[in-house]
């Protein structure tokens, strides 16, 4: 690999293509929230049996992150990531023959499984072509798409919902399949060498030898709290200022677009941030900001300030997600990199997004939306507490030197967590 002090020759290409992988894999599980209100009325189905359908997204994702980040280290993590690209819009495609929740349910957890496949051999490549100087800013711009698919799909909302149905939207979603396959053209071949036949093949257990369990397990219920806690109140918003504010759905969208415009801010913000003061400290400033706006959200009974205070909430949404994305590949040895922070993250993402969504749906049966939606502060700031236990990776020059003087894998900065 011809490297320069930025990273390999091939870190623009890597830079880009991730990007348009996950701007899709971004719309593609949020545009899900914006049909929700539609679709509850289309298939006349209850909050709970909605929540469901979002639970059975993130019980696919879990699947999809441990499955594919085995694929990414012993097959090659281009080619686990074209994979998933496709097997996702596959199934986002098949949507439009969609004609009941039963089969929209099952869809949605064939779907997951190759969303929740992408984030984990994508970071992975992000972190192999990136030099550690300008690790976090490079990922936490490949996962700013998150927002921008947020946006995307609020804008779709806007101006399609109505117009052209639901289905049709996650018919058009479904064009990541050409992704896919412009990826596997542009993205270079694994630099890692393949798995000899010699060798045993990189397996699960490897995250929870000693020294790597503990990053494993804390990496994961950090995950967790920040999905929980985010898909708890994303899944929920549209469908709270629709039938509890009473927002047209052209408005609704707006005030989506708004939050996710926020979020993408909030990726940047917070990725240089990461680099001054650390990836953990930044993480700890994002969780604490969404346990104290969330609240604020559903408590604010003036509509404009609500509006105003939407971006707010989104900046640290967006932190959290643009930097799980360097801190976790940095957490793990370098060739369990994709294996590791894919399952720290998928796993996470399955378990608090299958919970919240289902539980704020049942809670709003008694509480309402706004109470359910309120509680999500509580999962945020227990994300807090376990990053307070967290090693911090990135680590002075003079530390660097170090670790790299004594055979560390990633040019100048700490392997892992576990190796430093």
């Amino acid at each position: 690999m011809h490297a320069s002090a930025s990273g390999s020759q091939h870190r623009w290409k890597v830079l880009i293509m991730t990007f348009l992988a996950y701007l899709y894999d971004s719309l593609d599980l949020q545009i899900l929230a914006i049909c929700m209100p539609v679709i509850i009325a289309s298939l006349n189905i209850s909050l709970t049996d909605a929540g469901l359908l979002a639970s059975a997204t993130m019980v696919g994702t879990a699947l999809g992150g441990v499955l594919f980040g085995w694929i990414a280290e012993n097959f090659g993590r281009k080619n686990a990531a074209v994979i998933s690209l496709i097997e996702f819009g596959v199934f986002t495609l098949a949507v439009y023959w969609c004609t009941s929740w039963e089969q929209l349910m099952v869809l949605r957890f064939l779907q997951g499984i190759g969303m929740g496949g992408l984030w984990g051999p994508i970071v992975a490549l992000i972190a192999d072509h990136w030099a550690p100087k300008y690790r976090a800013r490079a990922a936490g711009f490949m996962l700013s798409t998150f927002a921008l698919g947020g946006i995307l799909a609020s804008v779709m909302g806007r101006f399609l919902l109505t117009e052209v149905g639901w289905r049709m939207l996650f018919a058009l979603t479904g064009t990541a399949i050409v992704v896919g396959l412009l990826f596997w053209v542009v993205v270079p071949a694994d630099e890692k060498p393949m798995v000899r036949q010699d060798k045993p093949r990189i397996n699960l257990g490897q995250l929870f030898q000693p020294g790597v369990a503990s990053l494993t397990i804390g990496a994961t219920i950090a995950a967790a709290c920040q999905m929980g806690g985010f898909w708890g109140v994303s899944a929920w918003i549209p469908t709270y200022l629709v039938t509890v504010r009473g927002l047209s759905i052209e408005y609704m969208s707006v005030f989506s677009i708004v939050i996710f415009t926020g979020a993408f801010l909030g990726y940047f913000l917070f990725a240089a941030l990461a680099d001054r003061i650390g990836r953990r400290k930044a993480l700890m400033l994002a969780f604490l900001a969404d346990s104290i706006i969330v609240p604020l959200y559903v408590l604010i009974p003036d509509g404009i300030l609500l509006f105003w205070i939407s971006p707010i909430m989104g900046l640290s949404f967006g932190g959290v997600f643009g930097l799980f994305g360097s801190y976790f590949a940095e957490l793990f040895p370098v060739h369990i990199r994709a294996m590791g922070s894919g399952f720290a993250f998928n796993i996470g993402r399955g378990i608090g997004a299958v919970v919240t969504p289902v539980t704020i749906g049942a809670m709003a049966k008694t509480y309402g939306l706004g109470f359910g939606i309120g509680a999500c502060s509580v999962i945020f700031f227990m994300g807090v507490v376990i990053l307070f236990f967290m090693p911090e990776t990135l680590v002075a020059k003079t530390a660097q030197s170090a670790h790299a003087g004594n055979g560390a894998l990633d040019n100048g900065t700490r392997t892992s967590a576990a190796e430093a």
